[in-house]
């Protein structure tokens, strides 16, 4: 049976792909955006293009011709007509009208209107006396002077103010099939799209490389402080088994031999008539062993043990009895049909020897509860105690000076799993870790 486990991260290509969609999806928000505001540029540039047309046919083609004599029947009115119908009239120009300030119509290619009078709205008013800008709209057909334009459709009209000879003002007016400005809009639309849409897909073509390679740095850091992580518990492992080598051969075995020969001080006291000194020496052989019970105690929570070889359970177990040598009842649960590979079995082990350690040095607990449990594919260890309970903010402070506490949480959030710090129901304090739970499998 080989240990296989499950990818704590996501993998790079995932990562990437995951980017890509989503820079995909603000490019076609981006492009639909970018789209429709260039077809807006595009009519804008169309009329645009419209206005100048009547512009130039206003002053370079009708000008010189447009006397006053040529409103009026006549010679000079016939060489108006024959300009306007010969180089004016055409497809993009299908109806000409002149304006004078009363609204009366001087000229137009349908001489039915000519003589026609329609009040002129205020645009078409400041048009007239001003001939610097040009006015556009589309046609309002149902208007009684656009009736016989009724049978060209949708028009474009456009006005610009032109001045006779002798400085009388007119109105110079052009009527332009709608369906040109579409095409033309269209045509400089479908010029100008694919270069924008074109740029905006090589950007998001660049970024491909750039996030793939974004992404295998982040994970290489990411494996690399996990890496910093695992040997800063492997050091604090070794200094822990260095330290209680020393006590254990050195002050362990220094104290027991104190104990025993106070022990036979007090026998030699007492044999000698000396009550008081015997006695003293006997307590103070009962404090020595006392102490010696809890350094080996000691030595037991901060010697890692073989875990791997005689499993979790048992290495809870052993952890708990360091408890009960110190007069706390502890209870461990473990699920026997628990299966864990090795990296993670050793965090829940760190996690339960930390918590251990601090119900030792602050809860002043009588009663501890280790209990493991795995449900909808979470891990889950719970140290519960009985003790002086939990102060979130004399706490928190302890927990900001917590090395051990602070190098699981780094850890756990490596493997995607969570470390909290609570009050226990009914008084006391939890110790809970989560984690993911990944089961041994057959390779």
């Amino acid at each position: 049976m080989a240990r296989v486990r499950a990818n704590r991260h996501s993998s790079v290509p995932a990562a990437v792909a995951g980017f890509l969609v989503a820079g995909l999806v603000v490019l076609v928000v981006i492009g639909l955006f970018l789209a429709l505001a260039q077809r807006r540029t595009a009519v804008r540039e169309a009329i645009r293009d419209a206005r100048n047309l009547t512009e130039l046919e206003a002053q370079a083609v009708v000008g010189p011709v447009l006397t006053d004599a040529a409103l009026a029947p006549g010679t000079s009115y016939d060489a108006l007509d024959r300009v306007v119908r010969e180089r004016v009239l055409g497809s993009r120009i299908v109806r000409v009208k002149i304006w004078d300030a009363s609204g009366l119509i001087v000229y137009s290619d349908d001489r039915a209107l000519v003589g026609q009078r329609f009040p002129l709205p205020p645009t078409e008013l400041a048009a007239l006396h001003s001939t610097r800008h040009t006015v556009s709209e589309v046609t309002d057909l149902k208007e009684k002077e656009n009736r016989d334009e009724r049978s060209f459709g949708k028009l474009l009209q456009v006005y610009l103010g032109v001045r006779t000879p002798s400085g009388r003002p007119l109105l110079f007016e052009t009527y332009q099939p709608y369906g040109g400005i579409t095409t033309s809009s269209r045509r400089m639309w479908s010029a100008s799209l694919p270069v924008l849409l074109g740029g905006l897909v090589l950007l998001y073509l660049v970024q491909a490389p750039l996030a793939y390679r974004m992404a295998t740095r982040l994970r290489a850091a990411q494996e690399q402080r996990e890496q910093l992580l695992l040997s800063s518990l492997g050091a604090a492992d070794k200094e822990r088994r260095r330290i209680a080598a020393d006590l254990h051969d050195g002050v362990v075995q220094g104290l027991a031999g104190a104990s025993y020969t106070l022990s036979a001080v007090a026998d030699k006291a007492r044999a000698n008539g000396a009550g008081p000194l015997a006695d003293t020496a006997s307590h103070t052989a009962v404090e020595l062993r006392r102490w010696v019970r809890e350094l080996r105690s000691l030595v037991v929570t901060i010697t890692p043990p073989a875990l791997h070889e005689q499993g979790l359970g048992a290495s809870l177990s052993d952890l708990a009895s360091t408890l009960e040598g110190r007069g706390i009842s502890a209870h461990v649960e473990v699920p026997p049909d628990i299966e864990l590979d090795e990296s993670t079995e050793s965090l829940v082990y760190r996690v339960a020897q930390e918590g251990v350690r601090n119900v030792v040095r602050h809860a002043e607990a009588t009663r501890v509860r280790l209990c493991l449990r795995h449900d909808h594919g979470r891990l889950e260890l719970e140290i519960s105690d009985d003790g002086r309970g939990f102060d979130p903010a004399a706490s928190g402070a302890r927990r900001r000076g917590s090395v051990g506490l602070e190098l699981l949480r780094a850890l756990l959030a490596e493997h995607d799993g969570t470390l909290t710090v609570g009050p226990a129901t009914g008084g006391g304090t939890t110790l809970m870790m989560e984690l993911p739970y990944r089961t041994e499998v057959n390779a």
